[in-house]
């Protein structure tokens, strides 16, 4: 190559330089000019040489909703990209972008929050579990993360507890598995179990029940309730005459489980020889033994050097740091980890199942799930297999049977590790409140207890309503149906929501009404459909809110008006609601009277007399007449009992009192629920332990 081809070569690459950087100073100053088209095409054309300073111009265009191009995913597309590229920019271009275009990272970085924070507002607008989970997943970076994370939670748990089913706060459970009303929803789902079983009744009516239809589903319940009635007193003579004239009742270990912890209720060795002298065909010799050894002791796990090991409530080591694990004492036992190894040790530290399993779950009912060699079984407190480790999984127990999975499909066994009866289902799973939902061959639907179906179908899916009544879903339709088959509807609906308080929503034709758990409409099919409103317009605290002209009405059980459609948000019913006109949240009372003006952030409903409000990023806690009981400097603030608050606070937690009385000092990375009463609390590699009743703190003597 000559000297004049060289010259040329470099004539040009300086041109090209020149002429790209001419291309993005004019779509800056187009864009500065509003030029929106010609500012376009200029960065358009940059993309290629001056990718970041291009994408953010065009960001900029798409962001802006004064020109035709205002596209805002096409805006958060360049954000990104800006971003993304200027890391892959060398320093000598990220230089020359400073010095002709003044563009740097913290520009882009600043417009990237602009995109995010109008994502947000969208969110807060649509108010949705979808919006704000859409939210989140395009925004990991964004300061409002949390409080998206927050109110999606909120919202999903409200829908879940207005909901009300176990079905519903299972799943809530399963899906916001780190939310801070996990624990709610928890207790909620024990409360909904219990709720969906039958009441009432005389002892005579129960075994009458039992006796015609020893087949029934419900059976286990009608024995249950022969227990309760006949042990109501909670006495040693009710829970002996009990066992002496029921012994059959499959509540039969239960009666003689509280007979002798009422026996022993101060919990004395001399107590627990003098109950099994007295009753030696108690069925459980082996509780006596352990009791006798290990009486009177409470131990608390706690942490050194990495390992894991147990306290009494003074803080003294009773069984040393030795685990890489060790879970929680259930039935007598906790799971602790060595080498890999799961095994199982008693409250004196004890092996008394050794490590040898490759999973272990916490003892229940004295049965353990274990896993050896990627096999599921199940042991008693013994270490005896009461199923072998042969299966691909077993379930929990309820109702007293679990469903066991093998190559041959799915089973359900009893406590003893005998089958419940022979049927083998395709898909299967816990039993609820005596049924559960299985499918064999092409069809599925509900068992009860003895394996039978009570309702299955061969054409389309079938969901449980309340009570005999079940939801059949066909291609585009649903109706209510019987469990005989019989549809309560002669015409099918578009939708049927789940019941909530008593109103499950049914909509046909574009507009929508309610019907009770009897499957009667309880509010006419004449309220128009608007996005998202099987999740907005559901019961909470018997009212629901309706979206009419883009403004929000809220409505009683029985149709009646409580709020006009004036606002632009409105929160669960209490003693007062929190409503938005669109700038800030106040309450008002069911009378449409503003009790508290437009003044917060966001407002959540009143529990006991108390709202949690947020202000400028801050949560704090009002009464009835406005007045802030706790202050308005917290990020967050999650209510543990009717008494007890978690605080959040420059990223670390504590425990007040819900009159704002300092109960443990806010300075731990973790505070939980460890068991009734007490708290677990976690800074750095160290636990200790918040006593609710005693209001003291429990840790570790050095």
């Amino acid at each position: 190559m000559n000297r004049t081809q060289q010259i040329i070569i470099v004539f040009i690459t300086l041109l090209s330089l020149v002429l790209g950087s001419c291309k993005i100073n004019k779509g800056f100053e187009a864009l500065n000019n509003y030029n929106y088209f010609d500012a376009k095409q200029y960065f358009e054309k940059s993309l290629k040489k001056d990718e970041s300073p291009a994408a953010y111009g065009l960001s900029l265009i798409y962001f802006r909703n004064d020109n035709p191009f205002h596209h805002q995913d096409s805006a958060y597309h360049y954000s990104l990209l800006s971003i993304e590229s200027y890391k892959e920019a060398t320093q000598k271009t990220r230089d020359k972008w400073l010095e002709k275009l003044d563009f740097s990272i913290e520009k882009a970085k600043q417009h990237r929050k602009a995109v995010s924070d109008y994502a947000f507002l969208e969110a807060e607008k649509e108010n949705s579990v979808v919006a704000y989970q859409y939210f989140i997943a395009k925004n990991p970076w964004s300061a409002k993360k949390e409080i998206a994370e927050r109110r999606r939670d909120s919202l999903a748990f409200y829908i879940a507890k207005e909901d009300g089913s176990s079905y519903a706060l299972s799943e809530y459970i399963r899906k916001f598995e780190d939310s801070e009303w996990r624990h709610k929803a928890q207790s909620l789902l024990f409360r909904a179990q219990y709720n969906e079983t039958i009441k009432g009744g005389k002892t005579a009516s129960f075994l009458e029940f039992i006796e015609k239809f020893p087949n029934n589903p419900l059976v286990r319940d009608a024995h249950y309730q022969v227990y309760m009635l006949e042990t109501k007193e909670k006495t040693i003579s009710a829970f002996n005459s009990f066992i002496r004239r029921y012994p059959d009742n499959v509540f039969i270990d239960d009666a003689w489980t509280s007979l002798y912890r009422l026996s022993i209720a101060d919990y004395q060795k001399e107590t627990i020889l003098s109950f099994s002298n007295a009753y030696p065909d108690f069925p459980f010799p082996e509780l006596i033994e352990q009791d006798l050894k290990l009486v009177g002791k409470k131990l608390y796990q706690f942490i050194q050097n990495n390992k894991y090991g147990f306290m009494d409530e003074r803080g003294n080591v009773v069984i040393k740091a030795n685990f890489e694990y060790a879970g929680q004492f259930k039935n007598g036992l906790a799971v602790v980890i060595k080498e890999g190894n799961h095994g199982y040790i008693n409250k004196d530290g004890e092996l008394l199942i050794d490590y040898q399993y490759e999973e272990a779950m916490d003892f229940d009912q004295g049965r353990a799930v274990v896993v050896e060699k990627d096999k599921y079984g199940m042991i008693d407190v013994s270490g005896t297999y009461v199923l072998n480790p042969e299966f691909e999984d077993i379930g929990s127990f309820n109702d007293g049977i679990a469903y066991v999975q093998s190559d041959s499909g799915f089973q359900y066994y009893t406590l003893d590790g005998s089958l419940a009866f022979s049927t083998i289902f395709d898909e299967a799973f816990a039993h609820q409140d005596g049924k559960a939902k299985v499918r064999k061959g092409n069809e599925s639907g509900y068992i009860g207890l003895d394996g039978s179906f009570i309702v299955s179908t061969t054409n389309g899916t079938l969901t449980h309503f309340k009570d005999s009544i079940y939801v059949h879903i066909l291609r585009d339709s649903m109706n209510l149906m019987y469990a005989n088959g019989t549809y309560l509807f002669e015409n099918g609906f578009d939708q049927i929501g789940t019941l909530v308080n008593n109103r499950a929503i049914v909509e046909r034709d574009g507009k929508f009404g309610f019907v009770n758990g009897k499957g009667e409409i309880v509010i006419p099919i004449k309220h128009h459909v608007y996005p998202n409103y099987l999740q907005f317009s559901q019961f909470k605290n018997g009212h629901v809110i309706l979206k009419r002209m883009n403004k929000y009405a809220m409505i009683d059980s029985v149709g009646n008006s409580v709020l006009p459609a004036i606002f632009k948000g409105i929160g669960t019913y209490g003693d007062l609601i929190p409503v938005s006109k669109g700038d800030g949240w106040g309450y008002a009372n069911s009378n449409v009277r503003l009790k508290i003006d437009y003044q917060y952030d966001y407002a959540f409903e009143f529990v006991n007399g108390k709202a949690i409000v947020e202000k400028e990023g801050k949560v704090g806690l009002i009464d009835i007449e406005n007045e802030l009981i706790v202050p308005l400097e917290f990020e967050s603030i999650k209510r543990l009992s009717d008494s007890i608050l978690l605080v959040k606070k420059q990223g670390l937690y504590g425990l007040i009192g819900i009159d704002n009385s300092l109960m443990v000092e806010v300075s731990y990375h973790r505070i939980s629920e460890y068991s009734p009463n007490l708290y677990q609390l976690v800074k750095d590699h160290e636990v200790s332990y918040f006593d609710k009743v005693k209001k003291e703190i429990i840790s570790l003597k050095e």
